[in-house]
């Protein structure tokens, strides 16, 4: 077992989707066949090399279906440089971390990992979320860009921790009444725009 940094790494017992099911990472030896779904590859691969290695930093948990309905489908923890393939682009797990459905976890002791690589970098499945293989080298190009999180898909983040109980909705506080109506339609941001109508009552009106 080696001591390293990785850029990515699955834990002992992370279910990884292979053409017979789901079988735990640390099962998996060179030759067996793993769903690859990055797109650039053919579905179906045989795994080049499968490597443990020991991780003694932080990890990044993402709790049950965080990202969707059964994605994950039960806590993932991967190290904070491991990307998901989300929408079309590789995301690092720790840029995911919101403090609700994403969680930094503060290092504890040494991790067990596995690595799985593949003819050429892909992703698989892993607990029903898309992540990145291995590269098979350190020149190998990514299978597709990497980018930040944008903010669409921070607000859906958002929205599943509220939805999920993680996180207090967001209270929006009403603006208060301003005296009678002519009053607040003084007080609107449109007020320059509106037409200048006298009081029903004539000028003396209230």
């Amino acid at each position: 077992m080696t001591d390293i940094s990785p850029d990515c790494g699955l834990p002992i017992g992370t279910p990884v989707l292979t053409p017979t099911g789901h079988v735990p990472v640390e099962t998996l030896r060179p030759g067996a066949l793993v769903l690859a779904i990055s797109g650039t590859s053919a579905p179906f691969q045989a795994l080049m090399a499968v490597r443990r290695v020991r991780w003694s930093g932080p990890m990044v948990r993402l709790k049950a279906e965080a990202l969707d309905d059964g994605a994950p489908q039960e806590d993932l923890l991967l190290p904070p440089h491991h990307a998901l393939l989300i929408d079309g682009s590789l995301i690092s797990a720790g840029a995911l971390v919101d403090g609700h459905g994403v969680l930094e976890e503060p290092a504890t002791g040494p991790v067990d990992l596995v690595q799985i690589t593949l003819a050429a970098h892909d992703a698989v499945l892993a607990a029903g979320l898309a992540v990145e293989t291995a590269r098979p080298d350190p020149e190998a190009p990514d299978c597709l860009p990497r980018r930040a999180p944008q903010a669409a898909l921070r607000a859906m983040l958002a929205w599943r921790a509220e939805r999920l109980g993680w996180a207090i909705p967001a209270v929006i506080e009403p603006e208060p009444d301003v005296g009678s109506l002519r009053d607040r339609l003084a007080a609107s941001p449109l007020a320059a725009a509106l037409p200048l109508v006298p009081p029903l009552g004539g000028a003396d009106s209230v």
